[in-house]
């Protein structure tokens, strides 16, 4: 199974060794990494939902919902403070909900919900703190500014915000937000729109709009990380190449030299590390990002891959925890630690977590049914669970939504070798070669997944059309 991951961290995880064994480590590593910084469980916690568009053409969807997770990004900053994530929040982008409903599903006692209208230099940024409870408001503020006053009014947006949930504005560590030019700005934006799709072709829209910004902006650290993300992303689950590796690297460096203070820069310099197998490196970059970002997800979740990599289970278990718990409604996380209980020999805990992952798919799935990613991981984990009908129903219809996507259609070769359906196994992956490729033959060698098609004369011939 891919689930996402690159070839070569998989491969790690397939024997399970590194060239010095499993490495289990003390369980106090385990508890360090995954004691939440500070209690919040009783902490006033906040939705904010994309604002709504009121330009006049309506084209600035991109714009809007990039003011939105500033200002998210603004408010994870505050201490004592539960922030929805963006990926839980933003799944009610242009549906009509009750903020009550929104509330009870988010687990959040208040939402954050605005507008903006933008012409020319010119923005309003109408913005309402509602309580999920009841579903009235507490404040409601607007700003009328020029478009270089946008990051101003974020962090008072941000600020307004706090106060009137009666929260500390202490910060662990102050907003890292450079002055850009407002043209910068915008295609930034862009980029973040396009990013958050995770598609091949959304990955090279977003790096264009970034590099746009750093054109306009030769020093805008932020948009460097978004680079290099594209990059990381690009050589992790599209084309692992040598030109994808060298730009994620080079542009990591180049947001690092720009943005040292900025999460985002370690964590695209740990992922380049890490793709670059330098783990002492990744592993110093994901440690700097989560200290400079507790709350940052990636940091957390891509340190747990590294850690896998290096066949370092527990340890990758505890940072795949915290990551879980950073964001809790991701399944991926959870997914992944189901896994690794079964590596490690706990199949009672892997059959519980693998239940807890089922639900949060489950979950993710009743705002958007179509997230392919969610039906391709889920449909592995009914199958554990031995709901094999839904299993087939959830892989089938990933596989059809996304039939030039190289990790969901190698997936479903593996899902259904597993479910015994040899032919339908072999069918699926002399497709995926077919018209996606950019599968490892070394990988496809080792993947016990295929134990089942090993024999067949069509995976012989599979094997053999690979050059040696």
């Amino acid at each position: 199974i891919l689930l996402g991951f690159p070839i070569a961290l998989v491969l790690a995880w397939a024997y399970e060794v590194t060239p010095h064994g499993i490495r289990k480590d003390p369980a106090g590593y385990i508890e360090a990494t995954t004691d939440a910084p500070g209690d919040l469980d009783n902490a006033p916690s906040i939705a904010v939902l994309p604002f709504d568009d009121l330009s006049e053409k309506g084209n600035q969807a991109y714009f809007c919902e990039g003011i939105a997770e500033e200002v998210l990004n603004a408010l994870c900053k505050i201490a004592n403070l539960r922030v929805a994530s963006r990926v839980a929040a933003f799944q009610f982008a242009g549906k009509q909900h009750d903020i009550r409903e929104i509330g009870e599903k988010l687990g959040v006692q208040t939402v954050l919900e605005g507008s903006v209208r933008k012409s020319g230099d010119d923005v309003r940024i109408t913005t309402q703190l509602i309580n999920a409870a009841d579903g009235f408001h507490i404040w409601s503020r607007q700003f009328d500014r020029k478009l270089m006053d946008i990051f101003e009014i974020q962090e008072e947006i941000a600020n307004s915000t706090a106060k009137a949930l009666s929260v500390s504005l202490k910060r662990k560590h102050a907003l890292a937000q450079q002055q850009v030019d407002p043209k910068a700005y915008d295609f930034f934006l862009r980029g973040l729109s396009y990013f958050a799709r995770h598609t091949t072709q959304d990955n090279i829209y977003a790096r264009q709009m970034f590099m746009q910004a750093v054109d306009i902006e030769p020093e805008y650290g932020r948009a460097w990380a978004g680079i290099a993300y594209t990059y990381g992303f690009s050589y992790m689950y599209f084309n692992a190449s040598d030109v994808n590796l060298t730009e994620a690297k080079r542009t990591s460096e180049k947001a690092l030299n720009l943005a040292p203070e900025l999460a985002e820069s370690h964590v695209s310099s740990g992922i380049a590390c890490c793709m670059s197998q330098d783990y002492e490196g990744a592993d110093r970059e994901f440690e700097k990002a989560i200290e400079l970002d507790p709350k940052n997800y990636e940091a957390w979740y891509f340190f747990g891959r590294t850690k896998v990599h290096e066949g370092e289970l527990e340890r990758a278990l505890g940072l795949f925890d915290r990551a879980s718990r950073v964001r809790p409604e991701d399944f991926q996380s959870v997914l992944l630690q189901a896994q690794l209980y079964t590596s490690l020999g706990d199949k009672g805990k892997a059959m519980a977590v693998t239940r807890e992952g089922i639900e949060r798919v489950r979950a993710t799935l009743e705002l958007n049914p179509d997230d392919n990613r969610a039906l391709n991981m889920g449909a592995f984990a009914l199958l554990r669970l031995g709901q094999v009908e839904e299993a087939r129903e959830w892989m089938t219809t990933s596989m059809n939504n996304a039939p030039m996507d190289s990790i969901i259609q190698y997936n479903g070769a593996c899902f259904f070798s597993l479910a015994g359906d040899v032919e339908h196994a072999l069918d699926c992956l002399e497709n995926c070669l077919i018209k996606v490729g950019n599968i490892s033959r070394e990988w496809l060698i080792h993947d016990s997944d295929m134990d089942n098609i090993r024999s067949n004369p069509r995976y012989e011939a599979i094997i053999s059309s690979f050059p040696e």
